[in-house]
């Protein structure tokens, strides 16, 4: 009787290692044809690559060579990196395959923040401290001095890591967002000393900080401003490095 229990057994395993490899076997054609139908059938041929509007100023000529191309086939990495290395100023860039046959290139422009004069030009940053792109003539953003951009290599679409830069970004950024100060004009910060942070606001007047506790400051400076205890046409600058900010009229000077 063991033997034949044996036997038995032997046949219900060659049962399931036969069901097995039919499954299997029936799973990987099934694949396949699969990967040959999405790979080959004029379905899922690309006819159309849509931009995103904040970003419309890109070439449409250099992915035109998307269209007919099957939207499976196209390296989604390779063209993210393309675009990226061609217009720095692109942030947020998503590369996607909208089935059956659309590509969708959604992004956000960056913001230009400050501009530092380097080598005869005027290199823009963006509010990421990320450098942009370059111009011959000085556009109407605060102009930043002092920033050692020769330490190391500077390349267009990378993130500037200096000290002075990240300060400076932080406070020109802080200065946007805030109800009160966003409307001042900010024309030059001098950023070479960060124990005096020299900002140059409207008509004359400077707005003195230093690296530490600087969102402290820039409140304590709304609260001024927010108070009328600031005149713009009147003070000649506010130093906020103390304990208690120092006001200088344009008349006591």
């Amino acid at each position: 009787m063991a033997k034949k229990s044996s036997v038995n057994i032997s046949k219900i395993a060659v049962i399931r290692t036969i069901v097995f490899l039919f499954i299997g076997f029936v799973l990987f054609t099934g694949y396949v044809n699969a990967v040959e139908f999405l790979t080959s059938s004029p379905m899922f041929e690309v006819k159309e690559v849509m931009i995103d509007r904040s970003i419309g100023f890109i070439d449409l000529r250099a992915l035109k060579d998307l269209k007919g191309t099957n939207i499976f086939k196209i390296d989604i990495k390779k063209i993210d990196r393309q675009i990226t290395q061609r217009y720095p100023y692109i942030a947020q860039l998503r590369v996607v395959r909208q089935l059956p046959d659309r590509i969708l290139i959604l992004a956000k422009k960056r913001e230009p923040l400050m501009q530092i004069y380097f080598k005869g030009k005027y290199l823009l940053l963006d509010t990421d401290g990320i450098a942009l792109y370059y111009t011959l003539q000085p556009v109407s953003l605060p102009q930043i001095y002092g920033i050692p951009l020769d330490r190391g290599g500077l390349f267009l679409g990378l993130h500037i890591r200096s000290r002075e830069i990240v300060k400076v970004v932080e406070i020109l950024n802080m200065f946007k967002a805030s109800p009160y100060l966003k409307r001042w004009r900010i024309h030059s910060v001098q950023a070479d000393n960060l124990s005096k942070i020299d900002l140059s606001v409207g008509e004359n007047m400077h707005v003195i900080l230093d690296q530490d506790d600087t969102q402290d400051k820039i409140e304590l400076l709304q609260m001024l401003i927010s108070a009328n205890k600031v005149d713009l046409n009147k003070v000649k600058y506010i130093d906020l490095r103390f304990k208690e900010p120092v006001i200088a009229n344009n008349m006591s000077s």
